[in-house]
């Protein structure tokens, strides 16, 4: 089988190029693969998620008080002009305490709806065990009561 030959021709300049890590523009092989690179969120799509979380199918202009709101719970300065800047992608620096705002309301709303989900799921499979005829005890009745009180929540 012959051998793989390139079209362009290697040439000392080139391959000197390649192998160059002083050169700050230089891009990795990992880089070219896209191993290298972040897939950290940018501000604007957590604020987007938090919204939906928030108001799914709300229009924004209704939505920044919203986003306001829960955001103030952790850095009570920030302004309505501020939220609407940075969930429309004008600002070009973001503070670290309103980044980690974003992420802990985030958290906080992703983990409401995941209780609500679970709760849900538990009375579901409740229900099925009262079809089936399976008898809950005491304790299995006051834990279905107190997730049945965070789903109506």
């Amino acid at each position: 089988m012959p051998a793989i030959v390139s079209k362009v021709p290697e040439t000392l300049t080139n391959r000197l190029e390649t192998l160059s890590s002083n050169d700050s523009f230089a891009v990795s092989s990992q880089e070219q693969r896209g191993e290298g690179l972040s897939c950290v969120s940018s501000p604007q799509t957590l604020l987007r998620e938090l919204g939906e979380l928030i108001a799914p199918q709300l229009p924004a202009k209704a939505l920044f008080p919203l986003l306001a709101t829960d955001l103030r719970h952790h850095v009570p300065d920030i302004s309505l002009r501020r939220v609407r800047s940075i969930f429309n992608g004008e600002v070009s620096r973001i503070w670290d305490d309103e980044a980690m705002a974003i992420r802990m309301a985030l958290s906080r709303r992703r983990n409401a709806k995941a209780r609500r989900e679970f709760a849900r799921a538990a009375a579901e499979m409740v229900k099925k065990l009262a079809e089936h005829g399976v008898p809950l005890s005491d304790d299995q009745h006051q834990v279905v009561q107190f997730l049945s009180a965070e789903v109506t929540a």
